[in-house]
């Protein structure tokens, strides 16, 4: 191993280990800010961390009502921290994982972002919901713009290894990676101007344009960043593929990044060929002047329709440090970019020469049929499989009608695709077909049309004919296959039909119908019907009674638990204290019993109520719905008729809190 490349591992294990970790699983979402005006965009950050190596499930997002979801993004990190142990010194490690959400209001008033999900070690963890309060455009915001920047969530007995860095480690720390980034490009002129994607990224992107037909440079030096635009081809072809990169550049030190508005890229159908979960910087001269250069996103855009399309702005936010003459860092501020509007000619496909059996395929591809087998049973599905493969956009491509020969059926056809980084990709169709004679088939060769853009030209491939050999199916009804060869078939036995009865020419009415046609009786039978209709309806909706209230009802519920818990019927118990929490919650919540999950009813109570009783009343139904539902093996001293108790005593406190609120 060389030196350089020794070094370049020590600097990575320092940057790791001045990171310091935790004890414990904790679970939270915060935001940047909860105060705003329409139009704006606030992020909400929910983060994971433990100190274990558990399985950590992306999050749950709750029902967004009122928001709408602009983007989303994931980071990890994993810290190490010098601790006694029993052996002396150890580290221990702490991991995180950040999701982030960027959202937008949808209307005016305090909204409410409800609780997302985590599943951390197979435990279920639940955030707090959060309040979000949103002006009218051009509104006065109380306490101006100021913004809460999310915190991350700290381990018990641990301080955040991400806050707690001290001016003399932090400038330690910048030191040590200017000189990572140093031998970057050292280890990137060793390696003839490229560098390995598995261990850097940036430079050695396989999303790298080469001979970009538009790209965007920063000009000005004392810019905080710059967003730049790399487009391959400018002028295409409809269905041909466009490869666009948008870079970030700076001068300084970014301490926060949101993407602000991905583009809408619309008249493009997109495929997505890099989209970095974390920015990597690099050091590039443009104009003699040094930037650190990161990728945003790589795609690859297919034009669906003649004329000019646009490829609109990527834009982002980002509180940064710059350097001062001084060579000190200054006071950060925030500053809003945009990469620049990129327009693109979009040449229809020529009319002239265009074939018959034209596809719709645009690119250079390749197409197979194959079957399975050579055998295949009367009324029996065969599957066939077309396959296009190559460069382009293969989920674009129709099947083509096909022309069977008799004896086949067409019974179902499905499809398959995917888009490669590369470029390159592949459409599969899975047709089945019913042999219903047998003998041998032939299903001809199928051809399909193309269109080339690098030559501007259509082209035609075809498959070969594949033979077929039918054979007899002794599970087949009898009577359901033929055979081709040309066999006569008996003559069927002429049947004996008996003599028909005599049709009858005039209509006598019978006794009983005499009697049915008297109004007097059925309106006996109706009066009947009504009567005990209005009866039933006393007894269930209770007319006439007094309606119990919501304290009479929830009374009337507890006999049927102290029954059940009498009796040691944990299930019944389990499932008549959930039913009781849906029901308080729903009155609460306006809702009227459990039309809702208790997750959506939550949200909707007194935010006095959510705060004061929120974990309590979450901590009690989980009880409660674990009876009703989980294994008995799981279950344990929640079976005991004491531990029952304790627990049902514990939810009609809370509950009696929720009614009282309700009654006020």
């Amino acid at each position: 191993m060389t030196k350089i490349g020794s070094l370049i591992i020590f600097l990575n294990f320092f940057l790791t280990a001045v990171m310091a970790g935790a004890a414990g699983t904790t679970v939270n979402a915060v935001v940047d800010r909860n105060e705003m005006r329409m139009g704006d965009t606030f992020t909400v950050t929910v983060s994971a961390v433990t100190a274990d190596d558990l399985d950590i499930q992306d999050p749950r997002v709750p029902e967004l009502d009122g928001f709408e979801l602009l983007n989303t993004s994931t980071s990890t990190a994993v810290a190490q921290k010098l601790v006694p142990g029993p052996g002396g010194m150890q580290f221990e490690t702490q991991r995180r994982k950040d999701y982030s959400f960027i959202l937008t209001p949808k209307r005016q008033g305090t909204l409410s972002v409800s609780s997302f999900e985590v599943v951390v070690g197979g435990k279920v963890f639940r955030t707090q919901p959060i309040v979000i309060k949103v002006a009218a455009t051009g509104a006065t915001i109380q306490g101006g713009s100021q913004r809460q920047m999310p915190r991350r969530p700290q381990m018990p007995g641990f301080d955040d290894p991400f806050e707690s860095m001290d001016r003399a480690e932090e400038e330690m720390f910048n030191q040590l990676l200017q000189q990572r980034q140093r031998l970057m490009q050292q280890m990137q002129q060793q390696h003839g101007g490229g560098m390995p994607d598995d261990q850097f990224g940036g430079q050695g992107s396989s999303s790298t344009i080469e001979n970009p037909a538009f790209r965007s440079l920063p000009t000005n030096p004392n810019e905080a960043f710059f967003i730049g635009v790399e487009v391959d081809k400018t002028e295409v072809f409809e269905g041909e593929q466009v490869t666009v990169n948008w870079y970030i550049y700076t001068r300084g030190q970014m301490e926060t990044l949101d993407r602000l508005k991905f583009p809408d890229l619309r008249g493009f159908w997109k495929e997505i060929i890099e989209e970095v979960p974390s920015i990597q910087f690099y050091e590039v001269n443009v104009g003699g002047v040094a930037w650190k250069k990161a990728l945003l996103a790589s795609h690859a855009l297919f034009p669906i329709k003649a004329g000019t399309s646009t490829i609109d702005p990527y834009k982002i936010k980002s509180r940064v440090r710059l350097l001062s003459q001084y060579g000190m860092m200054s006071k950060p501020y925030e500053y809003t970019k945009s990469s620049a509007n990129v327009p693109i000619k979009v040449k229809p496909l020529p009319v002239e020469g265009r074939p018959a059996d034209f596809s719709g395929a645009v690119g250079q591809f390749d197409v197979h049929a194959t079957v399975e087998g050579q055998n295949f049973p009367v009324n029996q599905p065969v599957s066939l499989k077309v396959r296009f493969e190559g460069a382009g956009n293969a989920k674009l491509i129709d099947l083509p009608p096909m022309t069977l020969p008799a004896g086949l059926e067409q019974y179902d056809t499905k499809s398959d695709s995917k888009f490669f980084k590369n470029g390159r990709a592949y459409k599969e169709f899975e047709v089945l077909l019913i042999p219903r004679q047998e003998g041998d088939v032939v299903f001809p060769g199928l051809s399909v049309s193309m269109f080339d853009p690098v030559t501007a030209k259509y082209y035609t491939k075809k498959t070969e004919p594949i033979t077929l050999k039918i054979v007899n199916n002794p599970n087949a009804p009898v009577g359901s296959s033929q055979r081709m060869a040309g066999g006569t078939q008996p003559a069927a036995a002429p049947q004996v039909v008996d003599k028909l009865p005599d049709v009858i020419m005039a209509w006598q009415p019978s006794t009983q119908a005499s009697v049915l046609a008297r109004p007097w009786l059925w309106l006996m039978i109706y009066s009947g019907v009504i009567a005990a209709l209005m009866v039933k309806a006393q007894r269930e909706f209770g007319w006439g009674r007094r309606r119990r209230t919501l304290k009479e009802q929830v009374n009337k519920r507890y006999k049927v638990v102290d029954q059940a818990l009498g009796k040691d019927d944990y299930r019944k118990v389990g499932a008549e204290m959930t039913n009781i929490f849906y029901m308080v919650l729903g009155q609460v919540a306006g809702e009227a019993g459990a039309s809702q999950k208790v997750e959506d009813l939550m949200t909707q109570i007194p935010p006095s109520l959510r705060r004061d009783h929120g974990d309590e009343i979450t901590k009690t139904f989980e009880v409660f719905q674990t009876m009703s539902f989980a294994p008995d093996e799981m279950l344990g001293s929640l079976k005991e008729k004491s531990t029952m108790k304790q627990n049902i005593e514990r939810a009609k406190k809370v509950i009696s809190e929720l009614i009282s609120a309700k009654e006020e």
